[in-house]
């Protein structure tokens, strides 16, 4: 276990770290440290299902922080933080779209709101960077960049939050020996993701691209018209590339295709 913590904390960059059973185990650790009278931001968009399912079991009053296709809109977030004791996102933004991490983390800071960054789809990027989050919460799920199948991790700044956080550990050893082996393999699989990202951002460069520029996993394409959907999908059933339809919560809520880079294994 603690090669597991010594090598997440050098990635995560958080001095405070516990491997869970599940992704959605540290999200909901987290959600419940926030005060009885505030509330819960979650983005409207580039999200995970958890940051609305959860609050709504937990009884946790939550709002929507709006978004300019899936990154956080400042200006809103300026608005809204003034009443919020947390604020939840994903870097990179649905798994394409790059966050302003320093503008956000300032702007919570000067109202008392805690940052819980998910870096379910940046662990191991320049985007995972724990000195902007004061709990950073990860999934080792499928189709992660972790993807041992399972577990999740936790992480705080300081030991004061850290304290505060109410978790079951993992203790299956053949799970904590996936994970292991899947954090030594982490730089091979996001190299061999992003070529296969930066492939089809060259071959679709004639269409929509949602922030081509930006680190990211999946491949998000607007469409205007039928004959565009058609096309996009046709590439991808020849190149058996997985893909998904928006206006998903999790993606974009536009109309667009999402390309699922992140699904495909060497």
């Amino acid at each position: 276990m603690m090669e597991i913590i010594t090598k997440l904390q050098k990635l995560i960059n958080h001095p405070h770290i516990a491997v869970t059973e599940r992704g959605n185990s540290a999200i909901e650790a987290a959600f419940k440290t926030i005060p009885e009278s505030k509330t819960l931001l979650i983005p409207e968009e580039g999200g995970w299902l958890s940051y609305e399912k959860l609050p709504k079991r937990l009884n946790i009053p939550f709002s929507k922080v709006k978004c300019d296709n899936a990154k956080i809109n400042l200006n809103d977030l300026k608005e809204q933080v003034k009443n919020a004791g947390m604020f939840i996102y994903q870097n990179p933004g649905g798994y394409f779209a790059e966050q302003p991490m320093k503008e956000i983390y300032q702007i919570c800071k000067e109202h008392g709101c805690l940052v819980v960054l998910d870096i379910s789809g940046s662990i191991g990027t320049e985007l995972c960077d724990g000195d902007y989050a004061d709990i950073t919460v990860c999934s080792f799920g499928e189709w992660k960049l972790v993807e041992a199948k399972g577990g999740g991790c936790i992480s705080a700044k300081d030991k004061t939050t850290f304290d505060l956080l109410k978790f079951e550990e993992l203790d299956e050893e053949e799970q904590l020996f996936a994970i292991e082996q899947h954090l030594d393999l982490l730089p091979k699989r996001i190299k061999f993701l992003q070529e296969k990202r930066q492939q089809v951002i060259k071959d679709l460069k004639d269409f929509q691209i949602v922030y081509p520029n930006d680190i990211g996993f999946v491949v998000v394409i607007k469409y205007s018209t039928d004959e565009e959907k058609e096309k996009i999908i046709q590439y991808c059933e020849t190149n058996n590339l997985p893909h998904r339809p928006c206006p998903r919560y999790i993606r974009l809520q536009s109309k667009a295709i999402s390309i699922e880079i992140k699904q495909l294994t060497e």
